[in-house]
């Protein structure tokens, strides 16, 4: 006889299910620690262990990979655009007139609480970065409401550079499922904040196991101990 018919009559299952669940958030972040010590080392650019990491430095890491794509015509999606800092560094650097930028952001802040930051943190009250170029144009509204038809207008046909800044696993996974039709070898998916575990990262491990490793995640380098990471598609 199955043992779940007595877990369920006693509530049994509750109590376990609390008090396994710090085992499953451990055994993420030991798989974490696995991706990080296997790439230790690798990388255009690594700086893997750096004391005084600090969010800044994820300009070296874009700035790397736009040494070989400043000169060169580029699709830019970007998935949390906040203030805009790095969809306009982007633009600013890569000059090529046929390069396109897309950002999409509710603009209104996190759906949901994360990493300490309440539901509503960056939010820019609806109003999207001045950045004055004609390449440039954001997406505004919830992914969930605006992902699936913006992609539909959106052009693949070039290196497309993905910038997944979405913080939250649900947000992360939900793009790159609908990125998933798109993408092709020599694309770009960076990760602004790949050391969250249980988010970003967890997002990416999940979506490479329902794809069937349909493509190699090469890493292409990464800052600020991990939280910063680059991938190309192979």
């Amino acid at each position: 006889m199955p043992l779940h018919p007595f877990l369920i009559k006693t509530n049994l299952y509750k109590f376990i299910a609390r008090v396994s669940r710090p085992f499953h958030h451990v055994y993420k972040y030991m798989t974490y620690l696995d991706f990080a010590s296997k790439n230790k080392g690798k990388g255009l650019v690594n700086d893997y262990y750096y004391g005084a990491a600090k969010y800044e430095n994820r300009y070296q890491l874009h700035d790397k990979l736009l040494t070989d794509l400043k000169d060169e015509a580029i699709y830019y999606y970007e998935f949390g655009v906040a203030n805009g800092d790095m969809i306009r560094h982007w633009s600013s650097v890569n000059q090529v007139e046929t390069s396109q930028f897309v950002g999409f952001d509710s603009f209104e802040g996190l759906p949901e609480s994360w990493e300490g930051k309440g539901k509503g943190h960056f939010d820019q009250a609806g109003n999207f970065p001045d950045i004055k170029d004609a390449r440039v144009r954001f997406v505004k509204g919830w992914f969930q409401q605006s992902v699936y038809n913006e992609l539909l207008n959106c052009q693949f046909d070039k290196r497309c550079v993905y910038h997944l800044d979405a913080d939250l696993f649900s947000s992360t996974l939900y793009v790159l499922f609908h990125l998933h039709p798109k993408l092709k070898t020599g694309d770009i998916l960076i990760f602004d904040e790949f050391s969250s575990h249980d988010h970003e990262f967890e997002a990416l491990e999940v979506f490479k196991k329902c794809i069937n490793e349909q493509w190699n995640f090469k890493f292409v380098g990464a800052v600020n101990n991990y939280r910063q990471v680059a991938f190309s598609l192979e």
